[in-house]
């Protein structure tokens, strides 16, 4: 609840046809949509190193898709996710996160 009160003081003073239920409602889709994008971002990746990486070092530009275009050989965590992402800005893709399709995903 705590948290609920913290985001509500960052939202702009309520309008004279809004009320507080119907910005509860904005923050819970809103925190429901994150937690689903990061659900399926850590499936992504899971899914992603399984494949691409064949047990071997699980960062990095692997070659396997097509989003490696968009990949930079680093050493930071989720390079698949990063990838798509990038990905998805340039090219104004929407993801749709309930589709757990991943291999269309990957070769887009």
């Amino acid at each position: 609840m705590a948290k609920m009160v913290d985001q509500l003081c960052m939202l702009p003073p309520l309008g004279d046809n809004e009320n507080i239920e119907e910005l509860n409602e904005q923050i819970k889709a809103a925190q429901e949509y994150a937690k689903a994008k990061r659900n399926w971002e850590n499936a992504f990746q899971k899914w992603s190193n399984d494949i691409s990486q064949d047990g071997s070092n699980p960062y990095g530009c692997c070659g396997c898709g097509t989003i490696c275009d968009y990949c930079s050989d680093n050493d930071k965590g989720r390079p698949c996710v990063r990838a798509i992402n990038e990905k998805a800005r340039v090219n104004k893709i929407k993801i749709d996160y309930a589709d757990r399709n991943f291999e269309r995903w990957f070769y887009i």
